[in-house]
C-alpha cells in the first residue's frame, strides 16, 4: 500500500506522496474542470446508460479528471429534461458509473469530484426548488437557512456529488442587474450571516479555520459535501447593472462592505471567483484580493474554481496564452471550469518553469479537498429510495416554511387582508397560474403535478368559486381578446387577485452562450443573468391590466413575483393590499395561500431598498453620510420603501427599555415587546449601528443584529440582546458609537 492510499495518515502526508507521483499531464487534468457533464452519457433505456467518447476521450487526455460539472443538470441551456436525463432515483447509478471509469482509467486511481449547480435547489430533474436569494433574504432566518443547506447536502450525497455551488456572496446594491434574485439583499452583514449559514448547513463542522485540513485523518466510512461559495467578489456593484461589468470601489468601502463577506467564506470547501473586475484588475488574476486577502488575512483553505470560460477572458489581455495561464495560476486559481485556456498549461511551463509550483500548489489543494471529502476512501455511493424520499419529505417541509418567511406584506390598507374563504374573486395575470415564473433563472424542467401546482390552483383548491383568465404576460402586449376575457371574467366578483411580475424562466427554444448565460430575448423574461434591464417598470400592459381591474370598482389586492424591485409607485397607490412573494419556489403557491386567508401572519422585511425609479439609484441604504442634499431637483433621494420594511397582520410595538455600552463596539440591549393583533406573530428585530471614525465620513448606518422573536396573541416580551459591532479598523480611531432599533438612538462618545 502506498501512503496516499493509507486513510490511517494524515490528509498531507497522502497528498505529499500522491504529487510525487504524478507527471505533469496528470498534474495537469486535475486541474481541468473542462467537461460539460450532461454531454458526458447517453441515456439508452429508462435505467440504462452510455458513457460518451466525449468523456473517454478526455479522461485519457489527462489520465483522470480533476472536476465534473453538471452531469445531473436539467434545464433549457443544457437541453437535458425527463426524456433524455437521469431521474433522482438513478442519479447516484450515473455517477457511480462515471466514477468507475474515471478510477479505473486514472494510473494512480484519482476520483473525480461531481460539482452541481445549487443556487435555491439542485439544479436536476425532480431535485425541489426553493425561494431563490432575494426571498431568502427577507425572511431574516439564518436558522432555516441552515437547514435548507443540511437538508440539501443529505440530498446530493446520496446521488453521489459532492460540490455544491451556492451564490451567497453578490450585494444587491442595483437592481437593474438581472442576477439580483441570487443576492439575498443589499446587506453585508446579512449575506455573511447566510453565508456562515450555508457552509455550517452543507458541511458542519468538516472544516475549520483554527485547524490545518492537512492535518486530518479522514475517517473511511464518511463520505462528506463541500460547497463552493459564489461570486468572489463585488459582482454587485457592477457598473450601471451590466453583468460581468467593471467595479470601481476605493479601499475604505471594499474594506467596509467586504470583509465580513471575505470571513464568512474561511470554513467553505470552496469559492468562485466572479467575472468582474475591481480597479481595473480581473478577480481570476487579482493576487492581492484572493491569495493576501482570501488566504492570508482570512485563512481560507480550500479551492479556488474560475467562473465559466472566464480564464478564456483573459486572453483579451495578455499578449499569449502562456502569459494568461501564467497570471491564473500565480493568483490562486485552482481549477477551471469549461476553458481552453488551463489545457494549454504544458506549454506555460515550458516557458515559465517557475510555474510549476504554482501548478503543484493547485493540484495539492484539488486532492486536498478529494481526500477531506472522502472520495479516496469510499468513491461509490449507496442509498436507498426510502432515504431519498425521507431527505425529500424534509426539504419539502422546510421549502414550505422558507416561502412563507420569505413574503413581505408592504400594504394592506383598511386591513383587506386576510381575506375570507367565501369571498367572490377573480385571479388575473401572468403569474396567476404559472409555475416556471415563480421558480427563477437556474430552474430545471418540473414534473406534470408540479407544473398545475399555481397559486390559482391552490387558492382554487380552498375558495371553490374563484374565477380565473390570464389577463397579459409579462412582457408582450394586451390583446384585446385578453380584455374582453378579463372583462367577462370579473362580472360578479368583488375582489381581484391579481399576480403581476416578472419572470427568469428560460425556454428550450432560447440562445445562451457557452457559459449558460442567455444570449437571445425572451418574450416574456425579464430577469436573470444576462438579463439587466435599464428600467424597472413593470412589462408589458400590466399596469394596464391593473387600471382595467381598477375601474371596475374592485378591491385589488397584488401579488408580485419579482426576482428585483420594480417601479411600483401605481401599483401601490392602486392596490389595497401587496404582498411581495418574489420567486417563491414549488411551494408558493401554498404560502401564498396560507397568508392571503389568514393561515399564516406575513413576517417578512426587505432586504433590498426599493427606489422609486431607476433613476434615482443608488438607493441602498448604508451609503455615506456626506450631509450632500440628497434630493434630486425633480424627486425624492429616499427609496420607495427603506431596508427592512415589512408589515404584519395586527401591531407590534417594540422599544427599547435599556442600552449600555460596554465599549465603543459592544453593549447589550433590553427590548419591551407587544404583540397587538390576535394572531401569532414572528417579529424581526433589526439593530443598526454608525460608527464614526477620525477623519473619514461614516456610513449612515449599518446592521449589526438580527433576530426573530415568536409572540403569540397580545403577548408581551422582554428580550435581552448582547451586540458587537464588527470594525476592520484600530478602537482608538473610533470616536463616537449611535446604535439604532427602528427610530430610537442611542449615542456612545470618547470622552
Amino acid at each position: 500500500m502506498n501512503d496516499y492510499q493509507n486513510s490511517n495518515l494524515p490528509i498531507q502526508n497522502r497528498v505529499n506522496d500522491l504529487l510525487g507521483r504524478m507527471t505533469l499531464q496528470e498534474k495537469i487534468g486535475q486541474v481541468n474542470q473542462h467537461l460539460y457533464g450532461w454531454k458526458c452519457y447517453q441515456k439508452s433505456s429508462k435505467d440504462n446508460y452510455s458513457l460518451t467518447n466525449y468523456f473517454k476521450e478526455h479522461v485519457k487526455w489527462g489520465n483522470g479528471i480533476g472536476a465534473l460539472y453538471g452531469v445531473l443538470r436539467a434545464d433549457p441551456w443544457s437541453k437535458v429534461n425527463f426524456k433524455n436525463g437521469i431521474s433522482l432515483y438513478n442519479s447516484q447509478k450515473l455517477t457511480n458509473k462515471i466514477q468507475e471509469y474515471v478510477i479505473e482509467h486514472s494510473r494512480l486511481h484519482i476520483p473525480v469530484l461531481f460539482v452541481e449547480e445549487c443556487p435555491h435547489g439542485h439544479q436536476a430533474l425532480e431535485s425541489p426548488s426553493f425561494p431563490t436569494n432575494i426571498g431568502k433574504g427577507n425572511s431574516f432566518d439564518s436558522s432555516l437557512i441552515k437547514q435548507m443547506a443540511a437538508a440539501e447536502s443529505d440530498e446530493l450525497k446520496a446521488k453521489g456529488i459532492n460540490l455544491a455551488l451556492v451564490s451567497t456572496l453578490d450585494l444587491a446594491k442595483d437592481p437593474r442587474w438581472g442576477r439580483t434574485e441570487e443576492c439575498f439583499g443589499e446587506d453585508p452583514y446579512l449575506s455573511a450571516q447566510f453565508s456562515e449559514a450555508i457552509v455550517q448547513g452543507f458541511q458542519g463542522d468538516l472544516i475549520n479555520e483554527k485547524n490545518k485540513i492537512g492535518d486530518k485523518i479522514v475517517n473511511s466510512a464518511e463520505k462528506h459535501v463541500g460547497v463552493v461559495l459564489k461570486h468572489f467578489i463585488a459582482q454587485g456593484e457592477v457598473l450601471g447593472g451590466h453583468n460581468s461589468g467593471s467595479v470601481n470601489l476605493g479601499k475604505n468601502e471594499f474594506i467596509n462592505d467586504y470583509e465580513s463577506l471575505i470571513h464568512s467564506c474561511r470554513n467553505a470547501a470552496g469559492i468562485m471567483a466572479a467575472y468582474n473586475d475591481i480597479d481595473g484588475i480581473p478577480c481570476h488574476v487579482n493576487e492581492w484580493l484572493l491569495k493576501e486577502k482570501l488566504r492570508q488575512d482570512h485563512g481560507f483553505q480550500g479551492i479556488i474554481m474560475a467562473d465559466g470560460t472566464a480564464l478564456d477572458r483573459l486572453s483579451d489581455f495578455y499578449p499569449d496564452e502562456s502569459q494568461a495561464v501564467k497570471a491564473a495560476l500565480s493568483a490562486g486559481i485552482d481549477i477551471s471550469l469549461w476553458d481552453n485556456l488551463f489545457l494549454n498549461i504544458e506549454n506555460a511551463v515550458k516557458i515559465y518553469p517557475e510555474l510549476l509550483k504554482d501548478l503543484n500548489q493547485s493540484v495539492s489543494r484539488v486532492l486536498t479537498i478529494k481526500f477531506l471529502l472522502g472520495l479516496f476512501d469510499n468513491p461509490y455511493t449507496n442509498v436507498t429510495s426510502e432515504k431519498i424520499d425521507q431527505i425529500l419529505q424534509k426539504e419539502n417541509e422546510i421549502n414550505k416554511q422558507l416561502s412563507l418567511e420569505s413574503m413581505t406584506l408592504v400594504k394592506n390598507e383598511h386591513n383587506i387582508l386576510p381575506i375570507k374563504k367565501t369571498t367572490k374573486a377573480v385571479i388575473v395575470g401572468p403569474s396567476a397560474d404559472s409555475c416556471y415564473n415563480l421558480l427563477g433563472d437556474y430552474s430545471a424542467p418540473q414534473k406534470t403535478k408540479i407544473e398545475q401546482n399555481t397559486i390559482y390552483s391552490a387558492l382554487k383548491e380552498k375558495m371553490p368559486s374563484l374565477k380565473y383568465t390570464l389577463g397579459c404576460q409579462v412582457r408582450s402586449k394586451q390583446t384585446m381578446k385578453q380584455k374582453l376575457m378579463v372583462e367577462e371574467a370579473s362580472k360578479g366578483s368583488d375582489l381581484a387577485i391579481l399576480v403581476l411580475g416578472g419572470s427568469s424562466s428560460r425556454r428550450f427554444d432560447d440562445k445562451f452562450f457557452n457559459n449558460g448565460a442567455l444570449s437571445s430575448k425572451s418574450a416574456n423574461m425579464d430577469c436573470g443573468e444576462n438579463v439587466d434591464v435599464a428600467s424597472l417598470q413593470l412589462g408589458g400592459s400590466q399596469i394596464g391590466l391593473l387600471k382595467q381591474l381598477k375601474k371596475s370598482g374592485k378591491k385589488i389586492i397584488t401579488i408580485l413575483i419579482q426576482g428585483r424591485p420594480y417601479d411600483i409607485n401605481e401599483i401601490l397607490s392602486l392596490s389595497d393590499a401587496v404582498l411581495l412573494s418574489w420567486y417563491p419556489g414549488i411551494l408558493g403557491p401554498q404560502a401564498v395561500t396560507d397568508i392571503l386567508l389568514g393561515d399564516y401572519n406575513p413576517e417578512g422585511k426587505l432586504s433590498i431598498s426599493y427606489p422609486i425609479n431607476s433613476s434615482q439609484l443608488p438607493v441602498y441604504y448604508y451609503q455615506r453620510d456626506s450631509q450632500k442634499n440628497e434630493n434630486y431637483y425633480d424627486e425624492s433621494g429616499s427609496p420607495k420603501l427603506e431596508f427592512g420594511y415589512g408589515l404584519h397582520y395586527g401591531q407590534i410595538k417594540a422599544d427599547i427599555n435599556s442600552l449600555s455600552f460596554t465599549s465603543m463596539v459592544s453593549g447589550e440591549v433590553t427590548i419591551d415587546l407587544l404583540n397587538r393583533s390576535k394572531m401569532k406573530v414572528h417579529e424581526t428585530l433589526l439593530i443598526f449601528a454608525q460608527i464614526k471614525k477620525l477623519g473619514e465620513i461614516p456610513q449612515k448606518w449599518r446592521l449589526i443584529k438580527f433576530e426573530k422573536i415568536s409572540l403569540s396573541a397580545n403577548e408581551r416580551k422582554k428580550l435581552t440582546l448582547n451586540f458587537k459591532i464588527p470594525v476592520y479598523c484600530s478602537i482608538d480611531e473610533i470616536y463616537q458609537t449611535k446604535v439604532k432599533l427602528y427610530n430610537q438612538v442611542f449615542e456612545n462618545n470618547k470622552l
